[in-house]
């Protein structure tokens, strides 16, 4: 994402031309997804990337691998539409619809192989992770196909697009700072939570003056913002949600 000029002419009450104002260009996004992808890299190198292919389960090469792909693909969608490869980018967006329908396929085979057997302590901590792990699928889900059902504008398309790679940041964040300390004696979602609302407060921010899609930043941030509160106050530990994940382990998915 960069600024871009408004191409429309400004002038102020004394009729005297005025400096246009400065709009966030979302066909610019490329490099910004590039960047995150780079993160991740460092942040699941550690966990997984330095262990070696037979170390981690079916499951686990599935999920990297879509995620990774889906993160190529926002990487790649704005790229060609800044080299008017419109041609190309409506061939990879029919093809998105069946990663991202792949990408939770990951997400519930992954949550499911997790929890699938435990008990005690290990199977509390893991219902915790189930909701974390439900929340994203939930919210990729729901940008999707709202970035489906807006496609034919680009102003909300583009919009909601970029919030499908939202949901990466704090998988993504907290990962590093398990890296740099395994045994936290607070919550880091608190802080990768308050980090994603941060950048989309910071994207409202800049496209306050915005004429057209600047309502979807705001409307995902409080479905966001709704959905972190679970994790943040202790509510997984509910009867309703444990109730949910015995039915979930239940299942025989994995």
């Amino acid at each position: 994402m960069s600024l871009s000029n408004n191409s429309a002419s400004v002038l102020n009450e004394g009729g005297a031309a005025r400096a246009p104002k400065r709009l966030l260009d979302f066909a610019q996004s490329g490099p910004y997804f590039a960047a995150l992808l780079l993160v991740a890299l460092v942040a699941f190198w550690p966990s997984y990337l330095s262990l070696g292919f037979g170390a981690s389960s079916a499951y686990i090469h599935l999920h990297a691998t879509t995620a990774t792909l889906w993160i190529l693909m926002l990487i790649a969608q704005p790229t060609l539409i800044r080299a008017r490869r419109m041609d190309i980018h409506r061939i990879l967006g029919r093809f998105s619809q069946g990663l991202a329908a792949v990408v939770l396929m990951s997400v519930v085979f992954l949550a499911h192989s997790r929890i699938k057997g435990l008990e005690g302590e290990a199977y509390g901590r893991q219902t915790y992770i189930l909701y974390l792990q439900a929340s994203i699928a939930f919210l990729f889900s729901l940008s999707y196909v709202m970035a489906l059902v807006t496609r034919r504008s680009a102003a909300l398309h583009a919009r909601f697009m970029v919030c499908t790679g939202m949901t990466l940041l704090d998988p993504i964040v907290i990962r590093l700072m398990f890296w740099a300390n395994p045994t936290p004696t607070w919550n880091y979602q608190w802080f990768t939570f308050g980090l994603t609302d941060s950048v989309f407060l910071a994207l409202i921010f800049l496209e306050r003056d915005r004429p057209t899609g600047r309502q979807v930043f705001p409307a995902i941030l409080g479905v966001f913002m709704l959905m972190q509160v679970p994790a943040l106050f202790g509510l997984t530990n509910t009867p309703l949600w444990q109730a949910f994940a015995r039915w979930f382990a239940a299942l025989p998915l994995t």
